[in-house]
């Protein structure tokens, strides 16, 4: 078994307010002696200036995140944070920034990193009304799979779970587990959230773990929340409701071994994925 948490929380303009939220759940996790911890979408900064974040505090939030790891013992997946590099050390133009997602060992040292592949620009029927991430993140251009306590794991990103090519692409680098930081919208969420999840691991025979923000960020903007851990075969293994707090979940391996034996998808699929690679 590989006990997996995932901080589900309400995230807003003030940095130093999140990080202790954050620092908090993570805290509940490890004494419920989860193995990973996963933090949300924008966990330090929601619907703040990105770019300002980036420039005074990246390099912080990237030790904050090497730090909490090591003193907790945990493999943390800290949902994304605003950078101004990309992954070659080129910079991001202005206004924009990389969404990153990045993952540390128990002993603090960075184990991968992932930029956020799509771009929420999309018309929904909320408060906030349309959305456009491309005219403040510059989207990432590779697939990323690492070994988190033991598991081949595929990064991905909240609306990133809307394209089952990515998640086939990551189960074909060797995945067994597919995480899903995010913040899914009230409207989205409600409609589509658990089927996504479901769908993802149907198709690729993964374990799907989608940690989400909840509740009212600002005047506008509001998440749906309802975490969840969904095994292989499309069943749900843990969720929350719509508060913040710690899902804790048991991940069981050999139940990726069984499903697969008996619906071995990844054996017949008759189609191939190319993404780029090139910066």
């Amino acid at each position: 078994m590989v006990r997996l948490a995932g901080i589900q929380m309400t995230a807003g303009p003030a940095l130093e307010d999140n990080l202790r939220a954050a620092e908090a759940f993570l805290h509940e996790a490890a004494r419920d002696n989860a193995q990973v911890a996963v933090l949300p979408e924008n966990f330090a900064l929601y619907a703040g200036d990105y770019r300002r974040c980036a420039e005074q505090h990246g390099e912080r939030l990237r030790q904050w995140l090497s730090d909490q790891a090591r003193s907790l013992g945990l493999f943390l997946v800290g949902g994304t944070i605003p950078l101004l590099a990309r992954e070659d050390g080129s910079h991001v133009p202005a206004p924009r920034v990389r969404s990153v997602s990045l993952v540390h060992g128990p002993d603090g040292r960075q184990l991968a990193r992932y930029d956020k592949l799509h771009l929420f620009d999309a018309q929904v029927q909320d408060a906030h009304g349309r959305y456009r991430e491309s005219a403040v993140f510059e989207a990432g251009n590779a697939t990323r799979v690492v070994d988190i306590a033991g598991i081949c794991t595929g990064l991905a990103v909240c609306y990133d779970l809307r394209f089952a090519s990515q998640a086939r692409a990551l189960a074909d680098e060797g995945a067994s587990l597919l995480v899903y930081p995010s913040a899914f919208t009230e409207t989205t969420g409600h409609a589509h959230w658990q089927l996504l999840l479901r769908a993802r691991a149907v198709e690729t025979g993964c374990y799907v773990f989608g940690v989400n923000q909840c509740g009212q960020h600002t005047e506008t903007r509001r998440s749906y929340g309802h975490s969840m851990l969904v095994d292989p075969w499309g069943e749900i293994v843990a969720a929350r409701e719509s508060s913040p707090g710690v899902l804790v979940a048991d991940l069981a391996p050999e139940r990726i071994d069984e499903v697969r034996r008996r619906m071995p998808v990844h054996q017949h699929q008759k189609f191939t994925v190319q993404l780029n690679d090139d910066n």
